[in-house]
């Protein structure tokens, strides 16, 4: 069975190592860096309570990383934008050569690119988790229309600046969105909210990713993942929908863009070759 762990903010760390035990798919959680015994305790219990026989616990020494199958590091709110604390960056060296890595953070696209040059490796084993954005669309079109969430399904490209919706590709129940919003409409919903984002929406996000890699189920999902800009040469990590599988972030979808999202789209790329450079 998998062994994870977590490196970084303590607040995002725990609820997200407890979470991830209490489902009893994996061998051992690790929360490396400061965290109280009282607070591992309250996490351990929550474990217990659940059933599940997954090891929690807390280590200070960054060799846990080298036998671990996941590793995912998490950068808290208050974290200078684009920038790893020092505790993180003095570890990523440790960090086993064929794990996969999941960041977290609010700038999680620069974030993950500063992870994967630090790496050296093939990018694909780096996986950015954005700040749930999906979600809150899906529930603003299905208000918006009146219809269950669950049969909204919507696809967006982005950065860590701003989102984009392409309306031919989202749908409800199958039909497109088009024969209920115009565009428009669809792209008034894309404004990105800047607040604070709940530990909740991380770790639902978090498990879906981790799920999809250790049972290989090569889910769908939109995380910030690399993509080779032409222009440079250069693998640029934007928030994509995405194959996750055993490998990691194995493939993104090749997109059908009309004139103006295609010129879009290439802003946004050149916008993001700059910021991760």
């Amino acid at each position: 069975m998998t062994k994870i762990s977590l490196l970084g903010d303590s607040q995002l760390t725990l609820p997200i190592a407890t979470f991830l035990s209490q489902k009893d798919l994996y061998a051992k959680v690790r929360v490396l860096g400061d965290i109280s015994s009282q607070q591992l305790s309250v996490g351990q219990d929550a474990v217990s309570a659940s059933g599940s026989h997954t090891d929690l616990d807390h280590c200070r020494s960054g060799s846990i990383l080298e036998v671990s199958g996941i590793v995912i590091i998490c950068v808290g709110e208050v974290t200078q934008r684009f920038h790893l604390p020092s505790i993180i960056n003095e570890q990523i060296t440790q960090i086993n050569p064929t794990a996969k890595v999941l960041v977290l953070g609010r700038s999680v696209c620069s974030l993950a690119a500063s992870v994967a040059r630090q790496l050296k490796d093939p990018p694909s084993r780096v996986i950015g988790i954005p700040p749930t954005f999906e979600a809150r669309l899906r529930r603003q079109i299905a208000n918006r229309i009146g219809v269950a969430v669950e049969d909204v399904t919507t696809f967006t490209v982005g950065n860590d600046e701003e989102v984009q919706i392409i309306p031919q590709y989202c749908r409800v129940n199958g039909i497109p969105i088009r024969h209920f919003l115009s565009d428009s409409e669809t792209k008034a919903l894309t404004n990105c909210n800047r607040s604070p984002v709940p530990v909740d929406l991380f770790t639902v996000s978090v498990a879906q990713t981790v799920d999809s890699i250790v049972r290989d189920k090569k889910r769908l999902l939109t995380v910030a993942s690399a993509v080779r800009s032409d222009s440079t040469q250069f693998d640029v990590f934007l928030r994509m929908p995405t194959r996750i599988g055993c490998q990691g972030a194995e493939s993104t979808l090749p997109l059908d863009l009309d004139e103006q999202q295609l010129e879009q789209f290439t802003r946004l790329v050149a916008k993001s070759v700059i910021s991760q450079t």
